[in-house]
């Protein structure tokens, strides 16, 4: 066992993530539960990155209190390496589904699983069956010590299958890459697991949620920071992407009618607010594969892979119904829509999203005569 190496690998864990610290300085300011939690990720493995460096500095060495010590440094590095890969889970799932309630409703075998190995964790404090600290002050891991790795390879595999499911029912984030944490992570884990005294499982894990990090600076550039949707940075891409693969689609342009209106009568923020509204509808509305953008001002942009010019129809009906839900309601204003839509198989994008352009502002004309906006 070489401390020397043992202190780098470490202390470059933890240079990483004071300057990413640093650079996420705006995440502490905010109050969301995504945001600390991505707080406690990095404090989490900062300590876990300081405890494994204290842990073999300890190791053989006995003066009072040593034991106790190298007792509460493994304890705590057992207990964040439950911790951990199950917070990024859980991360993961509310980046993409934004729902703090399907977190109980999805995952009771993922606690049930933490719970159980966290009280052999505390368990092996008076029995010890996960590792054992001989009188020597020797850390010596036991068999099913070896379990907390399954454990970890456990949440990760999960945490792939909510993206890979996620892409299935919505159509994946280009800029959401779960291997640019997981395979930082495995790799440290599995040559530790493999290796003992090989001390890289905690700077894999720095390294990991500084990937975790890149996907977020991704997603800040291509979802509207107003209305949590895709921006038109992103419709750019897909675009491009689908024409490129020769991929066959409809679209739809649609705005709020009379949008001047409501911000010259209510204000701008009530502005923003019926933005909120109509996303919300949008939203909701949504099968597998619509997707939603918010083009410019009050218009979005919907896109579905399909081969017939009537596969947004379904869709755009139940916007309709949405709309005449919310309208039912106590509102201060009643909320009206016109679109208009346009299928690729072949062309340009200007031309199909002129189509679609053309197409909206003819419904306006329909429905409200020339003064439309």
């Amino acid at each position: 066992m070489d401390l020397r190496s043992i202190y780098v690998s470490n202390g470059v864990g933890i240079a990483i993530l004071l300057m990413l610290l640093y650079a996420s300085r705006s995440k502490i300011l905010r109050r969301r539960i995504e945001d600390r939690l991505y707080l406690f990720m990095i404090f989490g493995v900062m300590l876990g990155c300081f405890m494994e460096a204290f842990s073999y500095t300890l190791d053989g060495r006995v003066f009072p209190g040593a034991i106790f010590l190298n007792h509460v440094a493994n304890t705590y590095l057992f207990t964040v390496n439950l911790f951990l890969p199950f917070s990024v889970l859980v991360y993961i799932d509310l980046g993409l589904y934004g729902d703090k309630e399907r977190i109980w409703r999805h995952y009771k075998p993922q606690i049930i699983v933490g719970l159980i190995m966290f009280s052999l964790t505390i368990l092996n404090l008076f029995v010890p069956i996960c590792y054992y600290i001989t009188e020597g002050n020797v850390y010596e891991r036991r068999p099913i010590g070896y379990l907390y790795y399954f454990i970890i390879l456990y949440y990760c595999v999960t945490s792939i299958i909510v993206t890979k499911r996620y892409e299935r029912e919505n159509g994946a984030y280009s800029f959401f890459n779960i291997n640019m944490f997981l395979v930082p992570v495995l790799t440290g884990a599995g040559l530790q697991f493999a290796f003992y005294g090989l001390s890289l499982g905690w700077l894999s894990s720095a390294i990991g949620i500084v990937g975790l990090y890149m996907m977020q600076q991704n997603e800040t550039a291509y979802i509207d920071s107003l209305v949590d949707t895709y921006n038109r940075q992103y419709l750019d891409i897909v675009l491009s992407t689908w024409i490129a693969r020769n991929r066959r689609f409809a679209g739809a342009m649609l705005d709020i009618d009379h949008f001047k209106r409501i911000n010259d009568l209510y204000g701008h923020s009530e502005g923003d607010n019926a933005l909120k509204t109509i996303t919300s509808i949008l939203k909701q509305a949504r099968h597998a594969h619509e997707w939603v953008f918010r083009f410019a001002g009050d218009e979005f942009i919907i896109l579905k892979q399909t081969d017939s010019p009537d596969g947004l129809t379904p869709y755009l009906e139940r916007v309709e119904r949405g709309v005449a839900e919310y309208n039912r309601g106590n509102v201060p204003y009643p909320i009206s829509v016109s679109y208009g839509v346009s299928f690729f198989n072949h062309g340009s994008v200007d031309s199909f999203l002129r189509e679609m352009d053309e197409k909206m502002y003819r419904m306006k004309a329909d429905h409200h005569g020339d003064a439309v906006r």
